[in-house]
């Protein structure tokens, strides 16, 4: 077997690119005529060493046959064997053979390289593991990956190792994710750009993808459409007016100045005010709480990757329905596509009606905003269940609904704020959706809540104190469930259940009774 190093994994787990690489990158570039992403290059670079040293074997056992026992040698033949670490041997003699199980062969005689002599069969027809092997197929044995696997098995080092070599070499240039070559781009000029944000701005700022725009611009026609795609790229990320959306590796553009404001700074009512939870630890079942909520502040987005899934189904909380938004947690981030910007627009369709809304999702604030007008619409309260998933056929689209009921009374969770402080109690009123009945809270005048989280931020444990007595008074236990506790302090601050639950643990006012309910201390 011949052991490759370019075909192991490991080989290119701390790889550093050399200036031959370099040369070898800015000729498959050229070549190409486009720009090319990290992952591209590595994975060209990868298979071009493999060829190479494929190549470079080949060259080495030019004159010598792969010994297989089912071919006919003759004394003078020179052979390589693999089952012996590929080693080299001529023949020197050929005698005949026989078995009575198997019949008739021949018997070669060979001096190795080692200088010792040995026989091996010859003339061998029948079933033998060496008698399907080739040169190629002995280059890194049955356990040989393909570049793409390689690239995958080091991905974060090779496109930081890929970026960084080409970072230094002044005559490439980087476009986003992706690199070209500065001599091959075509002149792109401030008429140019002017022409730009007049397109988007008939395009009520956006997004439109590059080649769109280029159709009013006017470029040489002489010039390909990738390297004006790349030129025009290039010139519209150096410029402040415009900003790059795009869900995936194809730029697609925006006005920043018709940018929607929310989505450039967090609103206030969805900045959350942590409790400090460092000398204390959540007990696994209090942890399966806190993961039950899926509050989008309870995972780690650059360290996790949520399974993909088709759907989610979502609680709509207080601060969101004030805001207009949707928590981008770990469940919805399951059903949307991954992304890296720090806003980027989405096209999510009423599934009642199909009209369409460019949603934002805005990672550093973990939230989905855009939905101010579809929840006043269908007058949904918090407490409702939110649905969306996927388009079946057309990707980037994702539908959204709210199940709906036939309309009725119903007797609710009200919340109002006398004096300044918080006051629960029980009220009929019209619902026409499906309802979380542990989550509902229903707010009459949430403009009085926003006022006074102006004037004055509570702390989560001054919100806890003040919402749990007036969740208990309605329950004739006294009990308060953490899904009901943790939807009424978010009337009042925006808390996650994690610090919600260490405010609970950390105190002996409060002591759990079971499933998830507690209960005031009678101390």
């Amino acid at each position: 077997m011949i052991h490759s190093h370019t075909l192991n994994p490991d080989y290119w787990s701390t790889y550093a690119l050399t200036s031959e690489d370099v040369e070898f990158l800015y000729a498959w570039i050229l070549e190409s005529g486009r720009p090319k992403s990290a992952r591209e290059l590595a994975i060209a670079l990868i298979q071009h060493h493999i060829d190479r040293e494929r190549s470079a074997l080949r060259q080495r056992f030019a004159e010598l046959k792969v010994y297989q026992p089912k071919h006919t040698y003759h004394i003078g033949d020179k052979l390589i064997f693999p089952s012996l670490r590929m080693m080299s041997g001529e023949v020197i003699g050929v005698r005949e053979g026989h078995h009575p199980e198997v019949g008739d062969f021949e018997v070669i005689r060979v001096q190795l390289s080692d200088g010792s002599t040995r026989e091996f069969a010859s003339r061998y027809p029948y079933p033998h593991r060496l008698n399907d092997a080739d040169l190629t197929t002995l280059i890194g044995g049955a356990e040989a990956h393909t570049a793409e696997e390689i690239f995958d098995k080091n991905s974060e080092h090779l496109t930081i190792a890929i970026n960084e070599a080409l970072s230094k070499q002044p005559e490439f240039l980087r476009i986003g994710e992706e690199w070209f070559l500065r001599g091959m781009m075509a002149e792109v000029n401030i008429g140019h750009l002017n022409l730009a944000e007049a397109v988007l701005d008939m395009a009520n700022g956006g997004p439109l993808t590059t080649d769109v725009i280029l159709r009013d611009l006017g470029l040489p026609a002489d010039v390909s459409s990738d390297i004006q795609e790349a030129s025009l790229n290039s010139a519209l990320s150096q410029d402040e007016r415009f900003d790059n959306v795009s869900i995936n590796d194809r730029p697609a553009w925006f006005l920043r100045r018709l940018e929607p404001l929310e989505i450039l700074s967090t609103p206030s009512i969805l900045q959350p005010v942590f409790h400090d939870t460092s000398e204390i630890s959540l007990s696994d079942e209090l942890e399966q709480w806190v993961s039950s909520l899926d509050d989008e502040w309870t995972w780690q987005p650059e360290m996790e990757q949520s399974a993909e899934a088709e759907s989610a189904t979502i609680i709509l909380t207080f601060p969101h329905r004030v805001a207009g938004t949707l928590g981008w947690s770990r469940r919805l981030a399951a059903v949307l596509p991954r992304v890296r910007k720090p806003r980027v627009p989405l096209r999510f369709r009423d599934r009642s009606n199909g009209h369409e809304m460019l949603v934002w999702l805005v990672r550093d604030g973990r939230y989905l905003w855009g939905l101010g007008r579809w929840y006043h619409t269908h007058d949904l309260p918090p407490g409702t269940y939110i649905e969306v998933s996927r388009d079946d056929e057309e990707e980037g689209v994702f539908w959204i609904s709210a199940p709906r009921r036939r309309a009725r009374r119903e007797w609710v969770r009200l919340a109002t704020l006398r004096d300044g402080h918080l006051r629960l109690e029980t009220a009929q009123r019209p619902v026409s959706c499906e309802l979380d009945e542990l989550m509902s809270v229903f707010v009459d005048n949430p403009q009085q809540f926003a006022e006074s989280r102006d004037g004055y931020v509570r702390s989560v444990s001054r919100a806890v104190r003040e919402a749990f007595p007036e969740i208990a008074k309605l329950s004739p236990q006294g009990n308060v469930h953490i899904r009901t506790l943790y939807a009424v302090v978010n009337v009042l601050v925006r808390a996650t259940p994690r610090d919600i639950l260490h405010v609970l643990i950390s105190s002996n006012t409060y002591v759990p009774v079971s499933d998830g309910y507690w209960h005031l201390s009678n101390s």
